[in-house]
């Protein structure tokens, strides 16, 4: 599974760890444009956005429109607005704190839920 997080590098720096002992490759950036050329440069089966980063809708809302793949959103709780999570076009969230073996569950659901519902079209056929 190849993973794309736009994040902070604090967030970066608590998901790499986990990511990694799953086998989960992740290709990591704080910046939205960087981000977004990363999607056009490698194939992905995710994108995991940080509710905090500076951009974080509009880079959701670039990913939904220029990429086949689902979108995530980490979110911290007590900042997010809940009301703007469907306008956002993301397939899922994962609050703050959540530990290792959960993120990957969640993440892992979240991409069968996708190409179950998508069916195999471009992008969106998960490599694991």
């Amino acid at each position: 599974m190849r993973v794309m997080v736009l994040g902070s590098e604090s967030t970066i720096e608590r998901l790499s760890p986990f990511l990694a002992v799953e086998g989960i490759e992740a290709s990591s950036t704080s910046d939205g444009l960087q981000a977004m050329a990363l999607l056009k440069q490698q194939v992905f089966d995710l994108a995991a956005v940080d509710c905090l980063v500076d951009g974080a809708e509009a880079a959701c809302s670039l990913i939904r429109k220029n990429s086949d793949i689902p979108v995530v959103l980490l979110v911290d709780r007590k900042q997010i607005n809940w009301e703007n999570l469907e306008s956002l076009g993301i397939d899922g969230y994962i609050p703050d704190g959540v530990g290792g073996a959960e993120l990957v569950a969640r993440l892992r659901a979240v991409i069968r839920r996708w190409a179950f519902e998508a069916g195999p079209v471009g992008n969106r056929n998960p490599s694991n």
